[in-house]
Parts: structure tokens; C-alpha cells; sequence
């Protein structure tokens, strides 16, 4: 089985696609199906890359103002051809949505009559939809809606993704497989020390759906004492200004420190150095950095907006509402706790996506996926038709 992907962009500052791609690409490989993959480099910077020898990486340099979105990528087309009838591939697979050079993927897989799979990475659930709503609109009116209804199948991460694209009208059969995440050793000591200072942490992009700014409202009207505030990840569109604009406004400023973006073994360390771990989102289709923060035996506290109810139904975190109600009454219930009380929900949590959310279970449902698509058969349990 020969599978084709398609990106727009891998790097390390672009969330938890550009990490997520090439690690169920790489699981694939190790199963024994054969992975490449079409990136368009459309802004400077490191890449997030597969693993060498697995899965081969054909790069393709994109022009203009905003490359691949408002894009001129000139050697696209000829290069996502080649490798398509080249290789050839069995199937496409087009990962992300809005942009003109996943337009041109899924054009291409359509032309030559691929089976074809989109998945739009949490882009298309309703609060996405909203955010920059006059520009999705032309987009969808112009292209997106037309390619959605043309894909052989659509991938959602969560249950509630596959909700938002039913509402939006969507009536393709969905596959619903959660992303998974890389499980790290516990290699740093769990912080300890009655008189030490505590640390939350915030690590994801500083992006006005992350909810920061329903986070400094609420530290404001609570104060605690004995805590910090870790605010890591790349900003967004200027977002950090605004963050830092509302704490100067509230006097705490003093109580958050801005990292910047962190990666690798700085990364995890920061996890396991940290005491509980707060995304107070407004959206998400899955929130690797969650998961990211359970395997590092963190407590996490999030909200509605991301599809981890599991929190509280393995008792190893807050799912909560959004908005600042909700975290004015439940920080305070999240800060209180023991050390050892919060070691042993993040242990829990730990267990939880050990058994369920390892990069090779998700490859395994990945891979069925694309052997009924191609061989036909009783659809798998996780396929939704209604």
C-alpha cells in the first residue's frame, strides 16, 4: 500500500500538526506501509521532518506574500504529480484545509482518480469557522466547500469535530481517530519542597483561541500566593502584546514568565519540572499539548473546548466550561491540592494515554482506514455515516 500526503507547511512553531504528521507517518512506515510526503516550505524555519529512511520527504518552495495560502508554489504541481503516478500512489491523503496548495492536492488526487482523505486539523469546527469568518467564507464558497464534498472520506481527531462538520452541512462518511502522542521516560524528579515556588504551565501558541487572556482575568480576581504562571509557546499574530498589555492592566504581571517557544528535550523537561498544567481554550479538535502534558504525569486543567472529558472520568484533571467563571472556581481547587495529591492524578493521566493515545495504536487505525477505503469490506467501528 502506497500512501501520498500532502502538508502546507512543517515547522516546529506551527502546533501540533507539524509534530503530528510526520510522527503517524512514521508509525505507518513501521507498519510496513509505504509513506511519502509533499511539504510546501511556506515560511522560514526549522522543520518538523520525518524520520530519515521512512518516509521519503519531497520539499517544494512556496512564493509570495503569504506562500501556500495566498500562494505561488511553482514547482507544486509538477512535483506532486510525479511522485503520485511515480511511486504510484494508492491514495491521497491532504492534511489541513483553507489553503490553495492543499486546493491544488486535492485537485490533483481528483484528476487522477485517488481515493482521497482530508483532514482539516480542528480548521473547520465552528469556532474556527467564525474566527476570520469573511475570509473562510469566500474560501468556502470558492473552493474549500467543493473540495470537502469531493473527498472519499473526512478525518476528524474527536467525536466533536465530526459534530461541527456535520453541522456545517458536511454529509461525507467521517473517520473519527484521535491523534496520538509521543511518551517520554520520566526522566526529571518531581518538583518538590514545601517552600518552593509552584509552577503552572501554559505551553501552546499564544493565539487568541488558546483563552490566555480568560486565564490573567482570573489569576487577577485570585492572586494565589506561591505560584508562577509558565507562559511557553511561539506567538501568534502579535497575540503575546495583548496578553502582556492585560497583565500590566491587572498588576500580575509579576506572577507569568514568557519562555518563548521551547522544543525537544527542553520541552519535556519543561513538563516534568512543572506542577499542573492549564490550556483554558477556546477550541481544539484534539490539544496534543494536553496529551503531551499527561504522558509527562501532569494534572491538567482545560476546558469544553477541547474533547478531553476523559479528565475527569479517569480522575486525572478539570474539564471545565469556557470562561472565567469556571476558572475562578476551579483554580483555586487545582492550586490547593498536595504535591502528591496532584503527582497521582498526573500518574493517572499518565496510564491514560499509555494505553490509548501511543503514536502505533493510531497508526493501526490509520492504516485500516486506508485498507477499507482501497479493499471495500465492513466499515471499521471508528467510520460515522449519519
Amino acid at each position: 500500500m502506497n500512501i501520498l500526503t500532502f502538508v502546507n507547511g512543517l515547522t516546529r512553531s506551527g502546533g501540533g500538526p507539524s509534530m503530528g504528521i510526520p510522527a503517524i507517518n512514521n508509525a505507518m512506515a513501521r507498519l510496513g506501509v509505504r509513506c511519502a510526503l509533499v511539504n510546501v516550505r511556506t515560511v522560514p524555519g526549522e522543520l518538523s521532518l520525518p524520520e530519515q529512511g521512512l518516509v521519503e520527504l519531497v520539499m517544494v518552495e512556496g512564493r509570495g506574500l503569504r506562500a501556500g495560502r495566498l500562494n505561488w508554489a511553482p514547482g507544486l504541481k509538477k512535483a506532486f504529480e510525479s511522485k503520485l503516478l511515480g511511486m504510484p500512489a494508492d491514495l491521497v491523503h491532504s492534511r489541513g484545509v483553507w489553503s490553495l496548495a492543499n486546493h491544488t492536492a486535492v485537485q490533483l488526487a481528483l484528476k487522477h482518480k485517488r481515493p482521497l482523505v482530508i483532514t482539516p486539523h480542528g480548521s473547520l469546527t465552528l469556532w474556527s469557522f467564525r474566527h476570520k469568518g469573511w475570509k473562510k467564507r469566500l474560501a468556502w464558497a470558492a473552493y474549500q466547500k467543493g473540495d470537502m464534498q469531493r473527498a472519499t472520506v473526512v478525518h476528524a481527531t474527536a467525536q466533536s469535530e465530526a459534530d461541527d462538520l456535520r453541522a456545517l452541512g458536511l454529509q461525507k462518511p467521517i473517520a473519527v481517530i484521535q491523534n496520538g502522542v509521543e511518551i517520554p521516560e520520566l526522566k526529571t524528579a518531581p518538583p518538590s519542597g514545601e517552600n518552593r515556588t509552584r509552577r503552572a504551565l501554559f505551553l501552546s501558541r499564544i493565539h487568541p483561541k488558546k483563552g490566555l487572556l480568560n486565564l490573567v482575568e482570573a489569576w487577577a480576581d485570585l492572586k494565589p500566593k506561591g505560584w508562577k504562571m509558565v507562559i511557553a509557546g511561539p506567538d501568534e499574530g502579535g497575540h503575546r502584546q495583548e496578553v502582556e498589555k492585560a497583565l500590566r492592566a491587572r498588576g500580575i504581571e509579576g506572577d507569568f514568565e514568557f519562555t518563548g517557544e521551547v522544543y525537544g528535550d527542553s520541552k519535556w523537561e519543561l513538563y516534568q519540572g512543572s506542577d499542573l498544567f492549564i490550556l483554558p481554550t477556546h477550541n481544539e479538535n484534539f490539544g496534543i499539548a494536553i496529551a503531551e502534558a499527561m504522558a509527562c504525569a501532569l494534572p491538567v486543567l482545560t476546558t469544553h473546548g477541547a474533547p478531553w472529558g476523559e479528565l475527569e472520568e479517569r480522575s486525572c484533571g478539570w474539564w471545565i466550561p469556557v470562561g472565567v467563571d469556571p476558572l475562578r472556581k476551579t483554580l483555586p481547587k487545582a492550586l490547593a491540592l498536595s504535591d502528591a495529591e496532584r503527582r497521582a492524578m498526573g500518574l493517572r493521566g499518565r496510564r491514560l494515554i499509555e494505553e490509548k493515545y501511543s503514536w502505533d495504536g493510531v497508526a493501526k487505525s490509520m492504516k485500516t482506514l486506508y485498507e477499507w477505503m482501497l479493499g471495500g469490506g465492513n466499515p471499521p467501528g471508528f467510520m460515522r455515516f449519519d
